[in-house]
């Protein structure tokens, strides 16, 4: 087998859609019916590389008393920030009964608001099996 066919760099690049879930598990479908989705980056895509290796930095230049401590809040904004510039779009996300227009501020405040879509976001992003290119055969 030639490795480079299981390369998920290219298509971490591009992103892949994530149907949302509630909660419980059942899917969050929009008025007509159509799954909410998420357009998001992999792991492998060069923003999130960027942000990942931003966020080690920080995390190392306090582990060796160079730099600021980084505390869980820190932590979790960081993964936020990670989350929101990994989304490169979405379709029926409505809250509070409006439709949010994307953006990587409105992102944020998503992914800050709704832990459970971050979690989703988390498991979709870092699993590789979405940016290959078996998984766009559907």
């Amino acid at each position: 087998m030639d490795l480079s066919s299981l390369d998920t760099s290219e298509l971490a690049n591009l992103g892949a859609i994530l149907e949302l879930r509630d909660p419980a598990g059942n899917p969050v479908l929009q008025d007509d019916g159509s799954p909410v989705t998420l357009t998001l980056l992999g792991e492998d895509s060069e923003v999130v590389t960027k942000i990942n290796n931003h966020n080690a930095n920080q995390y190392l230049r306090g582990a060796s008393g160079s730099g600021q401590t980084v505390t869980v809040e820190m932590s979790r904004t960081n993964e936020i920030n990670k989350f929101a510039a990994a989304t490169t779009g979405w379709s029926g996300v409505v809250v509070d009964g409006e439709a949010l227009k994307f953006s990587v501020e409105a992102a944020k405040a998503l992914y800050r608001r709704f832990p459970w879509i971050r979690d989703q976001v988390r498991v979709f992003v870092g699993d590789r099996a979405n940016f290959t290119k078996a998984s766009r055969k559907s």
